[in-house]
């Protein structure tokens, strides 16, 4: 990748223009062409480093229910388990890490309850008791974004995670937003512009077409859902191995109640933490705050948690790596099939 390629994945990240001729406006943006800003998004497409390029929403405003699952699994059973999940399309993320709890997915449902229904399923299916939901309470941080220096030299790059959340400072958010007041037509869009932006200069005129609609009113639907926070961006989802970003760890951190707020925004202050969380505990499990880690190498990663401790003082703390990659995919609301 040259400084322009960079450029362009920093900028389409969190903000790919949702307009008539978006490619023009990128290319004015970095100093190049439009047909110039096509071929090279186009290129980072094909090569992998670009995974998607489209929609990403607050499920809760959508009315979904998400959460994070863990469980104890024997090793026998994580092909039957990764089987299963696979065949879920509300599971967007599975992976398997080393400790006890050694199997940890993402899941996205209609409600709590039909949640738990597939909860319950995976307990009876496997003949195992311990898979657990621990949705998040507060989020603190969530910014999946890599920061590209934008020099021709490789060897001088500081690739690093921008500090900011969503909203422009790390800060707290509690998960009671009520869900936004959807119309048929918001749905029929958020089903368009969910999945990959199609191979076009003029993208959204493409799928404007698929509705019969204007693409000047496609524009203006998504602009409303932004500004309501529905669609919480519009832009590229990289893999991140794939672009340089090839160590990452689930820091977990066990920390008083009472000091969890005051924690929480320290930790999402700091640059290598794309998320951070306030969840619940189990027995067996007291971390209440969790960290995603990002960095060139483990001891990066290590390096990142202990600073992470003296900052907060927070000496009480653990570190899982991902042994396998069983799934990661983007879900597909309004589309998927109830699991039984």
């Amino acid at each position: 990748m040259d400084s322009l390629d960079r450029a362009l994945l920093n900028a389409i990240q969190n903000q790919f223009p949702i307009a008539v001729h978006p490619y023009e406006i990128l290319g004015k943006t970095v100093g190049t062409t439009e047909e110039d800003a096509f071929s090279r998004i186009q290129r980072l497409r094909h090569e992998g480093i670009i995974r998607r390029l489209g929609g990403v929403f607050d499920s809760r405003r959508l009315g979904y229910f998400s959460t994070l699952c863990t469980a104890k699994v024997p090793e026998e059973k994580i092909p039957i388990l990764a089987e299963m999940l696979n065949k879920i399309p509300g599971v967007t993320h599975n992976y398997v890490r080393n400790h006890d709890y050694n199997i940890w997915f993402t899941l996205i449902a209609r409600s709590e309850e039909a949640a738990e229904h597939i909860i319950q399923s995976i307990r009876k299916a496997l003949e195992i008791s311990e898979v657990f939901s621990l949705p998040a309470t507060r989020l603190f941080k969530i910014n999946v974004n890599f920061d590209f220096d934008l020099t021709d030299d490789e060897d001088a790059q500081e690739e690093e995670f921008n500090s900011l959340d969503t909203e422009g400072q790390p800060g707290t958010q509690r998960f009671n937003s009520l869900p936004y007041d959807l119309t048929d037509e918001n749905i029929a869009l958020i089903q368009v512009i969910q999945g990959d932006l199609p191979n076009s200069s003029t993208p959204f005129t493409v799928l404007a077409e698929k509705l019969n609609w204007p693409v000047e009113k496609l524009i203006l639907c998504a602009q409303r859902l932004l500004e309501a926070k529905v669609l919480r961006r519009f832009g590229a989802v990289l893999r991140h191995q794939k672009a340089g970003f090839v160590a990452n760890a689930m820091g977990v951190w066990q920390v008083e109640a009472t000091k969890a707020e005051e924690v929480g925004k320290i930790m999402a202050q700091f640059k290598e933490v794309s998320h951070c969380y306030q969840r619940p505990t189990l027995p067996d499990w007291p971390y209440n705050l969790f960290t995603m880690i990002h960095g060139k190498t483990i001891e990066d990663c290590g390096e990142v948690m202990k600073r992470i401790s003296q900052v907060t003082g927070i000496t009480e703390y653990s570190m899982l790596f991902s042994t396998a990659e069983l799934k990661k995919s983007s879900m597909q609301y309004f589309l998927e099939e109830e699991f039984h």
